[in-house]
């Protein structure tokens, strides 16, 4: 893949934005990624529900991909030469430390910006017919489990101690 193509990180746009530019010398076209910011990382996983935060530089590079890939299907001349592109991993491989290093850039502030997960109940006082009963009888129900759950354990901490007097 190296010898017909060229990888190198573009930071001279006049939008400040940085891209990685993907040059195919045999077919004469090319693929512009655009890196996304640690923002538009945390926009787009809100908007599409991930289930869990990115985990490496080379999650956010691969999600740039698609997302460049699928924008670049439009153009004809580019659908007609795009097989050469759609290996994303060896995109990866192939590419500059400088490319590599942007996006761990990216990854580290993503990181620093990403919102620690947390549950959240929606609670309208004024639709719910959730009253102070209903509160007393799962704050009892909540009481009853931590009690069983702590004998549950008292009971296997007590078993093993025999396992390991009967050896």
């Amino acid at each position: 893949m190296s010898d017909y193509m060229q990888i190198l990180l573009h930071t001279k746009d006049p939008s400040n934005r940085h891209y990685v530019l993907v040059l195919a010398f045999e077919t004469h076209t090319f693929f512009k990624i655009k890196i996304s910011s640690p923002e538009e990382i945390i926009e787009r996983s809100i908007k599409r529900n991930y289930k869990r935060p990115l985990k490496n530089a080379y999650m956010v590079f691969m999600i740039d991909c698609s997302e460049a890939f699928k924008a670049a299907k439009s153009e004809k001349r580019f659908r007609q030469n795009s097989n050469c592109f759609k290996d994303f991993s060896s995109l990866w491989k192939n590419s500059p430390k400088e490319v590599k290093d942007e996006y761990e850039l990216v990854f580290t502030k993503y990181k620093e910006l990403k919102p620690i997960s947390q549950n959240f109940f929606a609670f309208h006082p004024q639709d719910s017919i959730f009253d102070e009963q209903d509160l007393k009888h799962t704050t009892h129900q909540n009481h009853q489990n931590n009690i069983v759950q702590k004998e549950e354990h008292r009971l296997l901490n007590d078993h093993m101690t025999e396992v390991d007097t009967v050896y």
